[in-house]
């Protein structure tokens, strides 16, 4: 008699974790040369974060200011970008941005949203994103060589010219495979495929 009872109550529970459930789709990013996820980006552009909203919207929201343009946006537009939780305030980054159709509204009215905006979308499941840093990682002999500020490019997914040397090398691998650039060459290729008439 027992056993008859208990089916009917694993039945309605089974029912309620089915309708509370989410579909989650989990895809691997994919492996781009950085001259295609140049050109499969609407915006290239060296961005200072300024603000992050984590709160009022589906998704985290960074707000920043282009610092220098390659493809897209002007220097010292504001852009509003996501959805990956991680970035730091303050900070540099050289992001790859498709831009989103429809402008995003904030969840409710709160005073500390961005309100509606326009937004675009890191891609390649965040590899688009790359960190600038004062890194003390680069070859050399003296520390004033080693030491440079870099960009962390992931080379597992984003490939770069064999001409342009990455830290740690090859053989030597860090997590995620994510590796340094020199940022002053990583911005002369990208101002070289931003403008490749010169």
């Amino acid at each position: 008699m027992t056993v008859l009872r208990l089916v009917p109550l694993i039945a309605v529970l089974m029912g309620l974790a089915s309708a509370q459930s989410k579909v989650v789709t989990i895809s691997e990013p994919g492996v781009y040369r950085i001259r295609d996820l140049f050109r499969g980006a609407d915006v290239v552009a060296l961005v200072k974060i300024v603000s992050g909203d984590t709160e009022s919207y589906d998704h985290t929201v960074y707000k920043g200011v282009v610092i220098q343009s390659f493809k897209g946006a002007p220097r010292g537009a504001t852009l509003y970008f996501g959805p990956f939780v991680g970035e730091k305030l303050g900070w540099e980054y050289v992001l790859f941005l498709r831009n989103v159709t429809k402008p995003i509204t904030p969840k409710t009215t709160a005073t500390a949203s961005y309100g509606k905006i326009t937004y675009s979308e890191v891609f390649n499941e965040g590899y688009s994103s790359m960190e600038t840093s004062y890194v003390c990682v680069f070859d050399g002999k003296e520390i004033a060589q080693k030491c440079d500020y870099g960009v962390r490019v992931c080379t597992d997914y984003i490939k770069l010219p064999k001409s342009m040397p990455a830290f740690p090398p090859e053989d030597n691998d860090p997590p995620f495979g994510c590796r340094w650039v020199r940022k002053s060459l990583l911005i002369s290729l990208l101002d070289a495929l931003g403008t490749p008439n010169k």
